[in-house]
């Protein structure tokens, strides 16, 4: 069952680094999987060389405290994992990691050193295990669509499964069979439920505890249905960042939406006063290619970011380049990279036509 386990965790980071573009929920995922991996396979480590042993026990001390930024990730969106709450999983993991390499010998697990780490990681982690649960719970009080009830709830219930199942297995001895099974099977559950919730949060957006925040061009409110659509369409395009990929098509977008390819169309141009969908995404492109062309010490050529901003080919990338800035990509970078320009180029980037779509 472990080696089971292992295999899938395996998978999962495998399948985590090969998807594009990644998300915040996405990649810590990621780190959550290999670290789980490799901390299903400490009981294999009594024989293996120290060195192994320290490369297993710090590798895998990023599982519950990943965790909780994953859960973070996936009920707040891109914005619900800041600078704080890293450094605060990073302490978590060098407490577990202490804790590892302090219990490594064959008397180190009685010491005072080893006692003090295992009380202060037992709190640290239950902590982190509650506030994981309860990332579910916000915005409960919100008129929530359905689908994203059920998710909520299948989360809670999985985790908590999950956890309790492990705490009660836990005064059993690490060699029964028992034991591994259950952690493993867990870990099997976890890593599986957690693909298929990142999957509805790939097609469906968190929803907003502000509610609609969308206004047309002019300045009047949309109706109810269209400053939903016109938020999620904004999700998808600055979080999710859709206008990356090269062969999108407003018949694409409208199937992630879930909405008619004729009301998209209608809000872009309508309500949000764009010529038509092309304009919208090449101004997004546009931005995005600014930001990357200022970047000081970035060594990308121009053809890699028309290609990471979505551009099929370099050409097209030029020309509307040059409408909506008035220079080349060449004389951008090389005005932003002047010391006497780069205040000036800061401000050009913040005010690009991209990020001045309606779409607010």
């Amino acid at each position: 069952m472990t080696v089971v386990a292992v295999a899938v965790a395996s998978m999962s980071l495998l399948a985590l680094l090969w998807q594009r573009p990644k998300r915040d929920a996405e990649v810590l995922f990621a780190v959550v999987s290999g670290s789980m991996a490799l901390s299903l396979m400490s009981p294999w480590m009594d024989d293996a060389p120290g060195w192994m042993r320290w490369a297993v026990a710090i590798g895998g001390s990023a599982t519950c405290n990943g965790f909780w930024l994953v859960s973070r990730a996936l009920f707040r969106g891109e914005d619900g994992v800041h600078r704080m709450h890293v450094l605060v999983a990073a302490g978590v993991a060098l407490l577990i990691a202490g804790y590892r390499g302090a219990t490594l010998g064959a008397h180190a697990a009685a010491s005072p050193w080893a006692s003090a780490l295992d009380s202060l990681l037992t709190l640290a982690s239950s902590t982190l295990l509650v506030l994981t649960f309860l990332e579910a719970l916000r915005g409960w009080s919100m008129p929530l669509p359905q689908a994203e009830r059920r998710l909520r709830i299948a989360f809670m219930g999985v985790f908590a499964a999950c956890v309790l199942s492990t705490t009660l297995v836990g005064a059993i001895p690490a060699t029964s069979g028992a034991r591994t099974g259950v952690v493993a099977l867990c870990a099997m559950a976890m890593v599986l439920f957690t693909h298929v919730a990142l999957r509805h949060r790939r097609r469906v957006p968190v929803p907003s505890p502000g509610g609609s925040r969308a206004t047309v061009r002019a300045g009047g409110p949309l109706c109810d249905g269209d400053a939903r659509l016109a938020d999620a369409l904004q999700h998808h395009l600055e979080v999710l960042q859709v206008y990356r990929e090269p062969e999108l098509k407003v018949a694409d977008l409208a199937q992630r939406l879930r909405t008619a390819e004729h009301r998209l169309s209608r809000l872009i141009t309508q309500g949000l006063g764009e010529k038509n969908f092309n304009q919208l995404i090449n101004r997004h492109r546009i931005a995005y290619a600014c930001r990357r062309l200022a970047e000081p010490d970035a060594s990308a050529s121009i053809l890699d970011i028309s290609g990471d901003a979505g551009f099929a080919s370099l050409g097209p990338f030029n020309r509307a380049f040059k409408a909506a800035m008035h220079c080349t990509p060449s004389a951008y970078r090389a005005a932003c990279r002047a010391p006497a320009a780069q205040a000036g180029c800061a401000d050009d980037v913040a005010t690009a036509p991209a990020l001045s779509p309606a779409v607010r």
